[in-house]
């Protein structure tokens, strides 16, 4: 199969379409955003699940334990499971491989549980 000319989820425990594979051990997103902004409102972390993001085109800038990181074409970042992070900003037209397993509904934002960071 051909990636499609959207973002899309490739893999995971609720497939919207065809396209998706369904597993509840892993879940993939495309994301192809040609030019239109994405970030995280916040910090969050999954409680479960390890999350990676493979750079396809592109970059992201990613804050981690206070320190801002860019994510270029050709690279990749992982966030295991706990760990605090966020998009803070992309740089388009961004194309990536979001990576997560197991495929649970587990991200947290600790500030709007009042958590500290």
């Amino acid at each position: 199969m051909r990636l499609p000319p959207h973002s899309a989820l490739l893999s995971g425990r609720l497939t919207p379409n065809d396209l998706a594979f369904r597993s509840d051990s892993l879940q993939v997103w495309y994301n192809d955003r040609p030019s239109e902004p994405w970030a995280d409102s916040e910090p969050h972390f999954h409680t479960e699940s390890d999350e990676m993001f493979v750079v396809l085109e592109g970059a992201l800038l990613v804050a981690v334990d206070g320190e801002v990181v860019r994510v270029g074409a050709g690279e990749f970042c992982c966030f295991p499971a706990g760990l605090p992070h966020e998009l803070v900003e992309i740089e388009t037209p961004l194309r990536t491989l979001m990576i997560r397993a197991p495929s649970v509904d587990d991200k947290v934002y600790p500030l709007a549980h009042g958590e500290p960071r």
